[in-house]
């Protein structure tokens, strides 16, 4: 049934006149008059009554407008709503992060978020790189920011920007002239005790292969996944650690935890948004991500983070 055939039949007995309603339509009475009939061959019976005083419905026309109105009002207030959204977004995102990125860019992200899209309900769960993957797979996760991520055939993934890697000290084990210095060679890593994430993190791999390609072995003292307690260990002098910078500026800032960049070579971890390749992104989704992509970019432009973080493509 072609809704446009209905509306007229609306307008028609509305107006109680076909002159009327084709004057209001903009359309010719006499193509009109030709879609209610149509309309009434359609439906098997008599829709209008028609006299020299014009239209009005018989009673299977009035139960048929009776059970399409409400249609017809629904339809409408879909496509209101549509409207509504495409101004004013709404819908729940759910976002992966690694603990290093959340520490990075969470409440930013977060308050930006609300404060352009309050209809937006952002919810941020962390966890390593494996974990956070398996949750996009699973669609636990809309979206998800990993280190070095790999494309396969479930996942899709988008260089974000690259995070430089330093070994994080706990001050009581470095000489005065350590302390001072702002880079270390991968090399000086030989035989140093080390709290490492597990394999399941990207970083973790981004170690492992540098120190095949190097052929400096890797003293791993101890492995977790649990950010935090890896720089617990490093601030109670156990071991040190490969992190982010940002990820211990506040330690760093204290004077709780030493960084220096690792060259020689020079390391880094590539920051990869990553979205489940069979499921669309929501409008919703595509705002986080651009928001996203806008709170990295202001943050390679301000210190700590200019000499640590860059933009793909920058």
């Amino acid at each position: 049934m072609d809704l446009r055939k209905i509306e007229n039949l609306i307008h028609v007995a509305d107006q109680g006149s076909f002159s009327r309603a084709a004057s209001v339509l903009g359309i010719a009475q006499s193509a009109l008059g030709r879609q209610v009939r149509k309309l009434e061959d359609e439906c098997g019976c008599a829709l209008l009554y028609r006299n020299g005083r014009g239209v009005s419905l018989t009673p299977d026309g009035e139960r048929l407008l009776d059970r399409l109105r409400p249609l017809l009002r629904q339809m409408d207030h879909v496509v209101t709503e549509f409207h509504d959204d495409q101004k004013s977004p709404s819908g729940q995102v759910t976002l992966g992060l690694t603990p290093t990125l959340c520490h990075m860019v969470g409440m930013r992200l977060v308050a930006e978020v609300w404060k352009r899209h309050p209809r937006i309900q952002l919810n941020i769960i962390t966890g390593y790189s494996g974990y956070v993957h398996e949750w996009l797979t699973n669609a636990r996760v809309d979206i998800a920011v990993l280190h070095d991520a790999r494309r396969s055939q479930h996942i899709a993934v988008d260089l974000l920007a690259e995070l430089d890697l330093a070994l994080v000290s706990p001050p009581q084990s470095l000489s005065p002239a350590a302390r001072a210095m702002p880079s270390i060679e991968f090399e000086q890593l030989r035989d140093l005790p080390l709290a490492l994430p597990t394999r399941n993190h990207g970083l973790r791999r981004t170690l492992e292969h540098a120190a095949a390609q190097t052929g400096v072995p890797l003293h791993v003292a101890f492995e977790m996944d649990a950010l935090e307690l890896m720089k617990e260990i490093v601030v109670e002098g156990l071991a040190h650690t490969v992190l982010g910078l940002p990820a211990v500026i506040g330690e760093v800032a204290s004077g709780k935890l030493i960084a220096r960049k690792i060259v020689h070579p020079g390391l880094s971890t590539r920051l990869m948004v990553a979205t489940a390749s069979s499921r669309p992104l929501t409008q919703a989704v595509k705002i986080v991500q651009g928001i996203l992509r806008e709170v990295l970019g202001q943050m390679t432009q301000a210190e700590p983070y200019r000499s640590a973080l860059r933009m793909a493509g920058a």
